[in-house]
C-alpha cells in the first residue's frame, strides 16, 4: 500500500495540506526529481543541485518534513515550504504537472499526490538519502568570548585598501571596527580556537591580526557575527549569523540617509569619498550585507531604519556593486520594500534570469499596464541596438538573452528578466516609479565596480598629479604637477569663466595621502564678476621655490639675454589670441 492509499483511507474527500507537508520531505521530492546531494557542503543545512536546471537549494530542518523549508542559493525570493518549492518550479522541474487551465494549487497538489503514489521501495531509497543528509551536526552558537578581540591597530589591513585613519575615527565608525587575533600552531599548521590558546599558555603560536566587522540582527545589542578580512581571507567567523545580520554604523542624532552596500570596505570607501569631495556631514547610517542579500537581512535593515530618529526628507540609498549581481540586489530590495503598494511576487526563473509574477487584481491594473508598456519599449530599444543579417542564428540567440520575456503562469502574468545591469536597473527604476517611492529609495552606484575601486583610482590620481583645478561641483578641469603652471592655468580658467558670466567657485587643490584634497587657491564668481580670490601662503611659497629652482638650473647667459619687450617691438594681439584659442574652447566646454 502506498502512502497515498493510507492517507485516502483517513481523508476520503481531501487530504489536508499539513498532512501532505508532513508526509513529503523537500529533500525526498528533490532527490526523486533529479537533484544531487552535495554532502561535502554540509549536513546541518543540506545542499542539493539539479544540474539540468542549474538549481541549487539549501534545506533547513532536514529531519522535520512538517517544519522543513528551503532557499535557492543566492536568491532569497525563491524560498519557503514544499508548496513554494513546487510552485516556483511548475515551469521547469515539475512542468508535466503544469496545466495553465487548472488552478495553480491543483497543479501543486498533483505533484504531491503523484509522489505519494510512488512505490514504497523507491520512497525508502529516497529516505535513506534524507536520513544521511539530516544527520545532526552540533553548531556552536556565536559568542564574542570565542575570539580574541582587541582595538584596531593603526597599521592594519584597511590602509592597504586606502582607508584613512581619520575615516575610521569618524563618529559613524568609532568603536565599530576591531581587530581579531588568530593563533597558528606551527606544529599542526592549523589555527586553534581562542579557548584552546588560553588553556595552553606555554604553547608557542604564530599570531595574525584580522580586521573584524561586528554584525547585528537588530533584535538586541549583542554581536551576532564577525566578518573577518585581511590580505588573504574574506570570511565570517564560525557561528556567525550570515542570513539575518548586517554590519551597521553608529547613527547620528537624526539620520537623513541610509546607505546599503555589499561590503564594509565599500561602506568606509563611500564615506571617505564623500569627505574627499568636501561633504563632512554626520548625517548617515551605513549598512553592509557581507556580499549577499537575504530577505531576513532586508527585514533587519528596515527594522533598524524604523528605530532610528530621522529627518523629514530621509532616504534609502542602495549602493550595491555596479555589476549584474549588484543590480539584482537592487531589484530584490526594491521589490520587497514596495510589495505593500504593488505585490510583484518572486518566482523561479531559468538560469541567468530572475522572474516575477505581476498582481492580477484590478486594483493594480494601472501599475501592471505601465510595467508592460515600458517592458515593450525596453525590448524595442534593445532590438534596435542589434544589427542582424538574415539567417544570423547566433545574433538572434544573443538578442533573445537580452530581452525581458512576458508570459503567463496560471492566471498571472510572469515577467522574466535577464541578469544584465541594463534590464535589472530599468526594472528597479520602473517599480519605484509605479509605487511612487522614487523619492524615498534611490540607487547610488559607484563609477567603477565598487566604491573601494573608486577610492583606489582617486588615490592613484594623486600619485600621478599633485594638483588639480576643480569647479564647485567637484569636476576636475585640469591636472598638473607644477605650482607655477597650475597658477597660470587657474588664471586662464578664471578669464574664460568671467567671459562666460559664470556663477560659482574655482578651486586649486593639492592632493594629500589617502586621496584627500587641500584647497590652495579659491576664486568665487558671481555672474562673471570675481568677488573672492585667495591663495594660501603655502602655495605662494611653493610657487616661489619652484621659480627659484628653475632659475638656479637656467644658464646665466640665458638669464642676461632675457629683456622685457617695449611696446614698439611687442607682438600684436593676434599672436597670443590665436595661440590660446584652442585651450579656451576646451575650458569653455568643461565649464
Amino acid at each position: 500500500m502506498t502512502k497515498f492509499d493510507e492517507l485516502k483511507e483517513r481523508f476520503p474527500n481531501l487530504i489536508p495540506v499539513q498532512e501532505l507537508r508532513s508526509n513529503v520531505s523537500i529533500i525526498e521530492l528533490a532527490v526523486h526529481y533529479g537533484y544531487e546531494p552535495q554532502v561535502q557542503k554540509g549536513r546541518n543545512r543540506p545542499v542539493l543541485v539539479h544540474a539540468g536546471y542549474d538549481d541549487t537549494i539549501i534545506i533547513k530542518n532536514p529531519q522535520e518534513p512538517a517544519q522543513q523549508v528551503y532557499q535557492r542559493a543566492g536568491d532569497f525570493s525563491d524560498s519557503g515550504t514544499i508548496i513554494d518549492f513546487i510552485r516556483n518550479r511548475l515551469s521547469t522541474v515539475f512542468s508535466r504537472f503544469n496545466h495553465p487551465s487548472e488552478h495553480e494549487f491543483r497543479n501543486i497538489t498533483a505533484v504531491l499526490y503523484d509522489y505519494l503514489k510512488v512505490d514504497p521501495n523507491q520512497v525508502s531509497q529516497n529516505r535513506k538519502v534524507t536520513s544521511r543528509l539530516g544527520e545532526p551536526v552540533t553548531k556552536q552558537p556565536f559568542t564574542k568570548e570565542q575570539f580574541d578581540i582587541r582595538p584596531l591597530e593603526p597599521d592594519n589591513y584597511l590602509t592597504t585598501r586606502h582607508i584613512a585613519p581619520q575615516t575610521l575615527n569618524r563618529p559613524e565608525f568609532a568603536g565599530k571596527i576591531v581587530a581579531q587575533i588568530a593563533y597558528l600552531n606551527p606544529e599542526t599548521g592549523h589555527t586553534e580556537p581562542y579557548q584552546s590558546v588560553k588553556e595552553n599558555p606555554d604553547r608557542k603560536y604564530i599570531t595574525f591580526s584580522n580586521v573584524a566587522f561586528p554584525y547585528y540582527n537588530g533584535l538586541s545589542t549583542e554581536v551576532t557575527g564577525l566578518e573577518l578580512r585581511n590580505q588573504s581571507i574574506k570570511l565570517h567567523a564560525p557561528g556567525s549569523d550570515r542570513y539575518g545580520s548586517v554590519f551597521v554604523s553608529n547613527p547620528p542624532p537624526k539620520a537623513t540617509y541610509f546607505h546599503i552596500m555589499e561590503s564594509a570596505i565599500d561602506v568606509l570607501s563611500h564615506q571617505q569619498l564623500r569627505c574627499i569631495r568636501g561633504d563632512n556631514e554626520f548625517d548617515s547610517v551605513y549598512f553592509s550585507t557581507g556580499g549577499q542579500l537575504t530577505g531576513q537581512q532586508v527585514n533587519t535593515i528596515t527594522r533598524y531604519i524604523g528605530s532610528f530618529e530621522k529627518t523629514d526628507n530621509w532616504q534609502i540609498r542602495l549602493g550595491f556593486d555596479n555589476d549584474a549581481k549588484g543590480h539584482r540586489f537592487d531589484l530584490q530590495f526594491v521589490q520587497q520594500l514596495t510589495a505593500t503598494r504593488f505585490p510583484m511576487t518572486p518566482t523561479v526563473a531559468t538560469p541567468e534570469r530572475v522572474a516575477y509574477l505581476l498582481p492580477e487584481e484590478s486594483t493594480y491594473k494601472t501599475g501592471r499596464d505601465t510595467i508592460l508598456e515600458r517592458i515593450d519599449l525596453f525590448n524595442k530599444n534593445v532590438q534596435a541596438q542589434f544589427v542582424r543579417s538574415e539567417g544570423d542564428s547566433l545574433g538572434q540567440k544573443e538578442l533573445s538573452t537580452q530581452l525581458i520575456n512576458i508570459g503567463r503562469s496560471g492566471q498571472q502574468i510572469q515577467i522574466s528578466i535577464p541578469e544584465s545591469a541594463q534590464a535589472l536597473s530599468m526594472m528597479s527604476r520602473l517599480l519605484l516609479e509605479v509605487t511612487q517611492m522614487e523619492k524615498k529609495i534611490a540607487v547610488d552606484k559607484s563609477s567603477g565596480k565598487d566604491f573601494n575601486l573608486d577610492l583606489t583610482k582617486a588615490v592613484e590620481k594623486g600619485n600621478k598629479f599633485r594638483y588639480a583645478i576643480q569647479n564647485d561641483a567637484g569636476k576636475v578641469l585640469l591636472n598638473g604637477n607644477s605650482a607655477v603652471q597650475m597658477a597660470r592655468s587657474l588664471q586662464q580658467v578664471r578669464n574664460v569663466a568671467e567671459t562666460e558670466k559664470v556663477t560659482g567657485r574655482l578651486l586649486l587643490v593639492e592632493r594629500q595621502p589617502f586621496g584627500f584634497l587641500k584647497t590652495q587657491a579659491e576664486i568665487k564668481l558671481e555672474h562673471g564678476a570675481c568677488v573672492k580670490a585667495e591663495q594660501t601662503p603655502a602655495f605662494s611659497q611653493a610657487i616661489q621655490l619652484e621659480r627659484q629652482a628653475r632659475n638656479a638650473q637656467e644658464p646665466e647667459s640665458l638669464r642676461h639675454e632675457k629683456q622685457p619687450l617695449n611696446p614698439d617691438t611687442r607682438p600684436g594681439p593676434a599672436g597670443p589670441v590665436i595661440k590660446n584659442q584652442e585651450p579656451d574652447r576646451q575650458l569653455k566646454r568643461k565649464l
